[in-house]
């Protein structure tokens, strides 16, 4: 785990919001600007630089304090990976400000965006709402949502893969469904320049669990539920989501992260002044994400049957 250490002015931040600072790890000593992210007992941060030796423009450094195992957002973004979809790159780091430990954080960065065109959505609906591009100036965007909105299933098909990479948007819902999170994000071009979906931190914390009513991401005035009108497209998304259960969204595949994080984390527990949890407590928490992802699986098959 990283050595993460901040010194700055506390009366600054909690007067405005935001401090300069400066920023050590085991690799650089860096100017900062701090900004508070929530107003919890053990707060979350963003730092911003505007130079640094390894590229990086802002980090999160996350508290996790809904989430007492402090695992399940780091596994969310591992599992976006693991099936494909660039997601954040998110570690433990061990934080301490002005000389004194302030505990384990989930550092993340948006890595996977440098020097990439991207569209930055403003919702935690993982479908897509066509609404959200309706203040986009780009032209691309504004063709490629006439496209959505105007042609007719047969033209759609066939045009639709000009603009949108299908195959990853398809896994970016997968993704979501699996995770059952809301997870702010932004559509990217790739190297065909036909855009993609990817989650990303941004600077309020992420949404909250989505609801259940719609579990496979099928329904709405949406970009998924206008591709999952067509059968071709539907067969499609039926097939990877099929895969997706069977292959990745396993305790199998899962569990070893999960293991090796546990561990990580168990190791400078006691460290932390906010922890009060002991090794069973957070053994426990190990079972419960465990438990989840096969319910949530389980869950999910029953509606696919249904697709």
């Amino acid at each position: 785990m990283e050595s993460v250490h901040l010194f700055f002015h506390r009366q600054q931040l909690n007067r405005k919001g935001t401090a300069k600072g400066l920023l050590v790890t085991n690799r650089s000593v860096s100017p900062i600007l701090l900004t508070q992210r929530d107003k919890a007992e053990k707060v979350s941060y963003e730092i911003s630089w505007e130079k640094s030796l390894f590229g990086e423009s802002t980090l999160f450094l996350n508290a996790e304090q809904d989430d007492p195992s402090l695992m399940r957002r780091r596994l969310a973004y591992c599992f976006f990976n693991q099936i494909g979809v660039p997601a954040p790159a998110a570690s433990y780091s061990f934080l301490t400000i002005n000389g004194e430990p302030e505990g384990i954080y989930l550092s993340i960065k948006n890595h996977q965006l440098a020097d990439r065109t991207s569209y930055r959505m403003k919702t935690a609906d993982p479908r897509v709402p066509l609404s959200v591009f309706k203040h986009e100036s780009s032209p691309f965007l504004h063709e490629f949502l006439t496209l959505i909105r105007t042609a007719e299933d047969d033209e759609l098909a066939e045009r639709i893969k000009m603009y949108l990479d299908v195959k990853l948007f398809f896994l970016w819902l997968i993704g979501s469904a699996c995770t059952n999170q809301g997870f702010y994000y932004t559509f990217c071009l790739n190297e065909s320049g036909r855009l993609h979906v990817s989650p990303i931190e941004t600077r309020p914390l992420a949404a909250r669990g989505r609801s259940d009513e719609d579990p496979l991401l099928t329904k709405g005035r949406t970009l998924s539920s206008r591709l999952l009108a067509i059968p071709a497209f539907r067969s499609q998304y039926h097939t990877l989501m099929k895969n997706v259960l069977n292959r990745s969204f396993t305790i199998e595949r899962l569990s070893p992260f999960i293991s090796e994080w546990h561990l990580d984390i168990c190791q400078k527990a006691y460290d932390d002044p906010f922890i009060k949890k002991s090794p069973l407590q957070f053994e426990k928490e190990q079972t419960n994400i465990l438990r989840e992802i096969e319910e949530r699986q389980d869950f999910l098959q029953v509606h696919l049957a249904r697709l």
